[in-house]
């Protein structure tokens, strides 16, 4: 039960934060497959606590912080390991989706969560980014 309240904490401060912004800055983008966000725990709670989801399926959000150059990859902010989602691997070799390099903003993925190389590893049959563009700041 704490987890969903800090869940529901976080979706309410990152609402509050947005709140200027108009529909066009907020237009979210899937690539593979649907994500329903429904119960979506912070990126960097589930790597706080990444021994209890290892293994199983989890819905996470999180800031994106890089995007691999192929798009099959990104990392995600966290206050402790690494965290990065991955597409998985097609049999033609590629990935099941690609984002932009230059993505930024924040990303809902649910898939399963492994540990590997000292960073926790999560492959997800789709993504959903929610751009955040700054707007310019008045001259």
């Amino acid at each position: 039960m704490p987890r969903r309240a800090l869940a529901l904490l976080v979706g309410l401060l990152l609402g509050a934060c947005g709140s200027g912004a108009s529909d066009s800055n907020r237009a979210d983008t899937t690539y593979g497959v649907p994500i329903d966000a429904t119960d979506a725990m912070p990126a960097p709670a589930v790597a706080a606590e990444d021994s209890l989801y290892r293994g199983h399926r989890v819905t996470i959000d999180g800031r994106i912080t890089a995007v691999r150059a192929s798009g099959c990859d990104m990392q995600l902010a966290t206050d402790a390991t690494p965290l990065v989602v991955a597409a998985p691997r097609t049999d033609a070799g590629g990935c099941a989706w690609q984002v932009p390099g230059d993505a930024q903003g924040f990303v809902v993925a649910a898939g399963t969560l492994r540990v590997a190389a000292d960073t926790l590893r999560l492959t997800a049959n789709g993504v959903r980014v929610t751009p955040v563009r700054i707007p310019e700041p008045d001259s």
